[in-house]
């Protein structure tokens, strides 16, 4: 399975240099571009799950690319984050005006990246190991009760292959077993990381469906988790 992309572009090799090593730890595929049109260039080419991008750089500003990504309808779906230095003609109003997803100030804060940056895209930092899990699992949207089918577990996390529409952010009460592990049923409430639906889905390589982050776990139900993760532990 191949790895999300993340776009970084800045004309300042030290800020690319330091948001590289903000997401040395994200299983992710950084690419870089120092000015706007050539991250145009790049997006159309890798259609990167990311990008953190200046604003003020030669050739064309991030401002710029921003709407020209944000008006492409392949490419419109791809969360923007702007980080730039505020000016008298250039604060966080007017870059986010362009339509952007988030807005961050330099000096840039090695927290406040990547949570910004996790909010758009589930494994920024994530330091959890994937194994594949091909279970059903049970969840409720808005009373109505749906099932999915599993493609791999964290023991924080679930991905769901699953057709019908959710929305990102949406708190939701899933079930399921991990049959080879206990008899239990693992009821857990729920919460929408990231959707990966539509055309051009974020990652190709996933069926239509979502990522959930799993809330408030018993340590029973952790146990189970840790002990499958184990069992099975090549990552996915």
């Amino acid at each position: 399975m191949s790895k999300p992309k993340i776009l970084l572009v800045d004309d300042v090799d030290f800020f690319l240099d330091l948001e590289r090593d903000f997401l040395r730890r994200t299983p992710a595929e950084i690419i870089t571009a120092r000015n706007g049109q050539e991250a145009l260039d790049l997006a159309r080419e890798h259609l990167p799950s990311l990008i953190y991008m200046d604003v003020n750089m030669p050739v064309m500003d991030g401002v710029t690319c921003c709407k020209a990504i944000k008006a492409d309808p392949l490419l419109c779906k791809i969360p923007i984050v702007m980080v730039f230095a505020t000016t008298k003609d250039v604060d966080n109003t007017v870059v986010a005006a362009c339509g952007c997803d988030g807005v961050l100030n330099k000096p840039v804060d090695r927290s406040a990246f990547l949570t910004l940056g996790r909010k758009y895209l589930f494994d920024v930092e994530r330091r959890e190991k994937r194994v594949p899990c091909q279970v059903t699992v049970t969840f409720s949207v808005a009373g109505e009760s749906y099932q999915g089918m599993s493609v791999n577990i964290s023991e924080h996390g679930l991905y769901i292959q699953f057709r019908g529409t959710v929305e990102k952010e949406v708190r939701l009460p899933v079930s399921f077993y991990l049959p080879t592990i206990s008899t239990t049923c693992l009821e857990v409430r729920a919460r929408v990381a990231w959707v990966n639906q539509g055309f051009p889905r974020r990652d190709m390589d996933l069926p239509q469906g979502f990522g959930i982050e799993l809330l408030k776990m018993t340590p029973a139900q952790t146990e189970v988790i840790e002990s499958y993760i184990e069992r099975y532990g090549d990552p996915a």
